[in-house]
């Protein structure tokens, strides 16, 4: 997906502002679990009722510092975020349009309005989504992966591997599992979607003829019937997003429990202070939050990749030009035709009188 012309060129021409955008998130979150950290740590020492403020006015300078630094850097990477998937809808939205516009005249007949209203609408907010929930969380989730587990890795070789893998669960394995279930429902309520957008345009210009036929309430129940389908396979997908959800929350409850356990083992040796205990805890906890919307980010792979087959059809070189299209010779044969027309009849509806009958 990366390589494709809709995606790869723009993350070359922006990649200073990609690598600021991570590394901002990367610190929110070590500035979070830092914060998670030195807050344990201080409560931990508080309750040992300390003879002197001194004994805890590092560990409480230490919160301030880190609950600004997390505030801050929050901020400053969403307006980066932000400011960099902007930058790159932009391009994308004038090269969309400038690949629209030599085929102006043809578009009735190449595409349906509402494909065109599908892409402009629909194909363009899911790339950025696909940067904003998807592409740059998971990069700053493998980010501190490597970080927790190196960290942990100087403390004790057999934690960090079994950390490795319970992190692997959260980061690999779920969201593959995700991408699994989610690939047909995404693709069929993508089609389900372009279909309402055809029929929602096809109503709109041909409303005239809808009511003067009569049909004005087929045309709302077909409506009403197409998307009561999508919302039945939505609900399907709501139910697994939260079983999954459960499952990812269950696995960062076996990581506290077990860090719990280590720690206090680790105590018991005298290789640090009780007091990290809870530290240590309630930092793997404040971890857990980037590792958990993975899963539900890389799930929509399919949408995105749907949304840039339709956008690489916009830009497929081997349709004719207009002069060609135009200058294309049918011949009709019209001297020998013969049109037979026997006992034909209509109405708009059984409760109407016929139109024509028995012409």
């Amino acid at each position: 997906m990366l390589k494709n012309s809709w995606i790869g060129p723009y993350i070359k021409q922006n990649l200073g502002l990609f690598l600021v955008v991570i590394f901002l998130g990367v610190l929110t979150f070590s500035a979070g679990a830092a914060l998670m950290f030195t807050s344990g740590h201080l409560i931990s020492k508080s309750s040992l009722m300390p003879e002197s403020i001194m004994a805890v006015y590092v560990a409480s300078v230490g919160v301030r510092a880190f609950g600004i630094l997390r505030s801050v850097s929050k901020y400053v990477e969403r307006l980066n975020s932000h400011s960099l998937v902007l930058r790159i809808l932009e391009k994308m939205r004038v090269r969309l349009y400038r690949l629209l516009e030599p085929q102006a005249l043809l578009l009735k007949s190449r595409y349906r309005t509402g494909d065109i209203l599908g892409m402009l609408a629909d194909d363009i907010e899911h790339i950025q989504n696909f940067y904003l929930t998807t592409m740059l969380p998971a990069v700053i989730s493998l980010f501190l992966y490597a970080g927790v587990i190196i960290a942990l890795g100087f403390f004790s070789v057999p934690f960090a591997i079994l950390i490795l893998v319970l992190i692997g669960l959260l980061i690999f394995v779920l969201p593959g599992v995700s991408i699994l279930y989610a690939r047909g429902k995404n693709a069929y309520l993508k089609q389900g979607r372009n279909r309402l957008y055809s029929q929602f345009t096809d109503a709109v210009f041909g409303l005239s003829d809808w009511m003067f036929s009569g049909r004005e309430k087929s045309l709302i129940e077909g409506y009403e019937k197409d998307e009561a389908a999508l919302l039945k396979v939505e609900t399907k997908q709501f139910h697994f997003v939260n079983w999954r959800d459960f499952f990812s929350q269950l696995i960062v409850g076996a990581m506290v429990i077990l860090m719990v356990y280590w720690s206090t083992n680790e105590v018991t040796d005298g290789a640090f202070s009780g007091t990290l205990i809870a530290a240590f805890t309630l930092a793997i906890m404040s971890l857990g939050e980037a590792f958990v919307p993975v899963s539900s980010a890389v799930s929509d792979k399919s949408l995105y990749q749907d949304s840039l087959d339709r956008l690489d059809k916009i830009e497929d070189k081997t349709l004719p030009s207009f002069e060609a299209e135009t200058e294309q010779k049918r011949t009709i044969e019209t001297e020998h035709v013969t049109l037979q027309a026997s006992n034909l009849s209509f109405q708009y509806n059984e409760k109407k009188s016929f139109c024509v009958k028995k012409l």
